[in-house]
């Protein structure tokens, strides 16, 4: 259910770009969504679906990116995916490791007319 609130902000930007531009009518949404985030694209495509209907972005498609967390060794700097290692940095094998979420929300392009 927290997808609503973050695809009404969507809407709402992309509204704006609509405005702003003139355009007639946006194909589709591309969105950058951190691996912490925890949101579904399909819901909120879902979601758009609804919210659109009657304006520029009715039968809008979303396209979904997910952006991994990084995981940095902290004794030789070498940065990689969760899943590029077990417990140990795949390079010096130290395991003074460092998570960095990514927690990022991005509406990165969309596709208008």
């Amino acid at each position: 259910m927290h997808e609503l609130a973050v695809t009404e902000y969507v809407f709402n930007l992309v509204n704006k770009s609509v405005e702003k531009n003139h355009l007639e009518k946006v194909e589709k949404i591309h969105l950058l969504i951190g691996d912490q985030c925890d949101y579904v694209p399909q819901i909120i495509e879902e979601y758009l679906q609804v919210m659109s209907e009657g304006t520029a972005l009715e039968g809008v498609k979303v396209d979904a990116r997910i952006k991994e967390s990084k995981v940095i060794c902290k004794d030789c700097g070498a940065e990689f995916s969760r899943h590029e290692f077990d417990r140990n940095c795949p390079k010096c094998h130290s395991d003074n490791l460092k998570l960095n979420r990514c927690t990022d929300f991005i509406v990165d392009n969309i596709e208008a007319k």
